[in-house]
């Protein structure tokens, strides 16, 4: 049975995931509110969880650390359960940004490379 959600439950969701982010990017939150068009006062309510974002600044965010919309709200559909799965999303998390990173034809020699790598292993490990 699900569990209501509240906005008092996203905030705390978004702001556990949001100081994630920004401790892995290694920017202060003045660097990161900048970066986002944002006061320091307003990314710092969102961190602290007193305010939720609009949907434009997670999207903003998303683009920025390489996440989609749908992984703010991955613990509300019961995903990652668990601390490997949080591990995975971790790993993944900086995959992500590494090929964020790129242009859009180093991405696509990236993902091809990562294919054929992932392939290679899975053939050997068996």
């Amino acid at each position: 049975m699900n569990k209501e959600i509240t906005s008092e439950t996203l905030k705390k969701l978004l702001s556990q995931k949001l100081t994630l982010l920004r401790e892995k990017s290694g920017e202060t939150m003045e660097e990161t509110a900048f970066d986002l068009g944002l006061d320091t006062s307003d990314y710092f309510k969102f961190l602290k969880g007193k305010r939720l974002p609009h949907l434009l600044t997670l999207l903003r965010l998303g683009q920025k650390y390489g996440v989609s919309l749908s992984w703010w709200f991955s613990e509300l559909e019961g995903i990652p359960s668990n601390k490997m799965q949080s591990k995975n999303n971790s790993l993944e998390l900086r995959v992500a940004r590494i090929i964020g990173n790129l242009d859009d034809r180093l991405q696509k020699a990236a993902l091809s490379m990562l294919k054929a790598s992932v392939k290679n292993l899975l053939s050997v490990s068996r």
